[in-house]
């Protein structure tokens, strides 16, 4: 955050740096508290690092959904530009002339994205289509008379699946410049925080960002 507002251009829309740190800190954290409880109540992965597998399991998955999902969306997005023949641009804000300008491109987009688009969006939308098979969230105050064990509930596949649909939409919606190209990229995103969590799901983010961008621009 610190660094993308150091290169951005000034401009009167830019906040404070102090006031911008804590609004995004003060969402984020309130979007990571919803996606913890919503996601494990219905048995769903919000964050890796809260998971119950194995370090080795963990280890294993962010390889795979974080660092190889990564490279899969860099060499799927030079294939659809090499197809399409249509130039990718990620908007007029900034100038990629140097590395430090990339990085900070793909690490601000990851987080921010990633947070909203995976780890909000699927819990959530999957917690408005539990609604339909009798689900209630729980607030941990009703009365002990009527509490039940809370056992995870566990979503239709085809429900999850719509959820990761929808997220993608949004997505690609949300890049209006790369519409198709975004939406794909949300498919595999989807995909990573669903089985990888957050964490793969930011990493392969930044990854495919970065490699993209540098190989365009540098």
């Amino acid at each position: 955050m610190v660094l993308d507002w150091r290169i951005r251009p000034p401009g009167p829309s830019l906040p404070p740096l102090p006031l911008a740190l804590v609004v995004f800190f003060a969402v984020f954290c309130i979007m990571a508290a919803f996606a913890v409880w919503t996601a494990t109540s219905l048995g769903l992965l919000s964050f890796l690092l809260l998971s119950r597998l194995s370090v080795r399991r963990k280890w294993l998955r962010f390889a795979v959904y974080g660092v190889g999902a990564g490279f899969l969306i860099y060499l799927t997005n030079e294939l659809y530009l090499a197809i399409a023949g249509a130039p990718f641009r990620p908007g007029p804000v900034y100038n990629l002339d140097n590395h430090l300008k990339v990085f900070t491109l793909s690490a601000r987009a990851a987080f921010s994205e990633e947070t909203m688009f995976r780890l909000f969006a699927i819990p959530f939308l999957v917690s408005l289509g539990m609604r339909f098979y009798g689900w209630r969230p729980r607030f941990g105050f009703e009365s002990a008379a009527s509490d039940q064990p809370r056992v995870p509930t566990s979503p239709p596949k085809r429900l999850v699946l719509i959820a990761l649909l929808v997220s993608a939409l949004m997505f690609g919606v949300a890049h209006g410049t790369n519409p198709v190209a975004a939406s794909l990229f949300g498919l595999v995103l989807g995909v990573a925080f669903l089985r990888g969590g957050w964490e793969s799901a930011v990493t392969a983010h930044f990854l495919g960002n970065y490699l993209l961008f540098a190989g365009i621009y540098l």
